[in-house]
């Protein structure tokens, strides 16, 4: 049993909650009252009821107290998406930008209640930078990467099933530099690179950077990527690459069945096109096992993986790698000319961490988090925002899709919200087309403090008043 008095409390009051004793509608006492019945401070009280509230249990009515909440309809997950199946050159606006200069990526009040930082990473790249020779500061690492760190991402690619050498691997500059080397290794400027809607906002502006043609295909928020809408558009497209996130896409969480991982690759198969697998979420798993990888069912070289330790280590870190299957030499040629390598010193850091062990432990700590925030955002967005809203059913990653009455518009509300510190992410952002205005990404990256419920709330207050 937990030592703080407010846990106690919160977990007998959760309890009654949960069993029926305390039934739905029922006022709760005054933090007053229950403070004296149980010789407990006022400060004990409120602490425990903000929890119950946090997970959606209890509720404040303004000047009438706590009440034991009525249990809302469970959230549906939106339908499939139903974008223009037509291959479009592109234009992305300037919302991203903004993004990434408030660093909010994954945000929703950036700035506040960081979390602790990872002492044993820092250490290990510390003790790198001490051990560093003076050849190491005089050359570049060989272009495939550091070997002690391509042998740990070898491991690290079996947990998905994936059988692969550790030369038939590359470390890149992030995931974003594996998935820039593995459209410079499989396109041409002017090539049709299907993609998922909603899709990575990341590869869209990769598609319009080098001058490709984006043809977005409709998925559903729950198992990712229509198989038969790729059917159908291989009948009217010559499409050269396919980008897909089959664990855990961002923005919907959505994870394709494993007979659908199969599919893909028999279409890919059939009409000869390249499959970029971005993989940065396969570790960020709740249930008991990590799905496999598109690369792990792969016996043609088809499959590029682009991952990193970004999403599920350090998004400064940068470090992340491509296995590029049978486009080997075109991924090695474009590392060459758009980086030449990647600095020795942080993989070798990142190197001694994982070989100690702290990366196993810090992904287990992470995930038991994530899967509890995912729980408390649910119980938020049922609590506070309009009950059509409806939520996907990710089981990993880090960020729902939400789709909010017709009546919204999330990029207005973006605009309103920073005003006040707080930093959504439109829907609008995952197209180039004028879709997904009612949607938005949701994270729960980061814990469900006081500040970032009350960000949350704002919101909410928002979304009403524009209905």
């Amino acid at each position: 049993m937990s030592n703080y008095l407010y846990h106690q409390l919160e977990q007998r009051l959760r309890r009654q909650i949960e069993s029926g004793q305390l039934a739905p509608g029922v006022k709760l006492p005054s933090i007053r009252q229950l403070a004296s019945d149980e010789q407990l401070s006022k400060a004990t009280v409120l602490s425990a009821y903000e929890r119950l509230e946090a997970d959606g249990l209890i509720q404040a009515r303004t000047r009438s107290g706590f009440y034991v909440c009525i249990p809302k309809q469970e959230l549906s997950s939106p339908p499939i998406s139903s974008p223009r199946v037509i291959a479009e050159s592109l234009d992305q606006g300037q919302i991203l930008v903004d993004i990434m200069q408030r660093g909010a990526a994954f945000d929703l009040f950036p700035g506040h209640d960081s979390e602790p930082s990872n002492r044993k990473l820092q250490r290990c790249l510390g003790r790198a930078q001490r051990q560093q020779s003076s050849a190491q500061y005089l050359y570049y690492d060989e272009p495939l990467g550091m070997l002690s760190l391509r042998k740990q991402i070898k491991q690290l690619m079996a947990h998905g099933g994936a059988k692969v050498h550790e030369d038939d691997i590359v470390v890149s500059h992030g995931c974003q530099h594996a998935l820039l080397l593995a459209l410079l290794a499989c396109t041409q400027p002017g090539d049709v690179v299907a993609i998922e809607s909603p899709g990575f906002y990341g590869s869209l502006q990769l598609i319009e950077a080098l001058g490709l043609k984006a043809l977005e295909l409709p998925c559903s928020a729950d198992d990712g990527l229509s198989l038969d809408a790729l059917r159908l558009a291989t009948q009217h497209w010559d499409i050269s690459a396919l980008i897909c996130s089959p664990c855990f896409a961002t923005p919907t969480g959505a994870s394709m069945t494993e007979e659908n991982k199969k599919g893909l690759l028999n279409i890919a198969r059939e009409y000869n096109f390249a499959l970029i697998e971005d993989d940065i979420y396969g570790e960020l798993y709740f249930g008991q096992q990590r799905p496999r990888s598109l690369y792990s069912y792969d016996q043609d070289g088809i499959v590029i993986q682009c991952s990193s330790f970004s999403k599920n280590l350090s998004r400064d870190l940068r470090l992340g790698w491509i296995a590029p299957g049978r486009f080997h030499r075109e991924v090695l040629k474009a590392k060459l000319a758009t980086s030449l390598a990647v600095p020795q010193l942080s993989q070798q850091g990142l190197s001694f961490y994982i070989a100690e062990g702290g990366f196993e432990k810090h992904l287990r700590r992470k995930r038991a988090q994530y899967k509890e925030r995912y729980q408390e955002m649910r119980h938020l967005i049922q609590q506070h925002l309009p009950e059509e809203t409806r939520c996907s059913q990710p089981q990993g990653g880090l960020a729902a899709w939400l789709e909010l009455p017709s009546s919204i518009d999330t990029l207005e509300l973006y605009k309103k919200a920073i005003d006040r510190g707080i930093i959504l992410t439109p829907g609008r952002l995952f197209t180039a087309q004028e879709n997904y205005r009612q949607f938005l990404r949701m994270s729960f990256a980061h814990p469900w403090t006081n500040n970032r419920i009350n960000a949350f709330k704002t919101i909410a207050e928002m979304i009403a008043t524009q209905q």
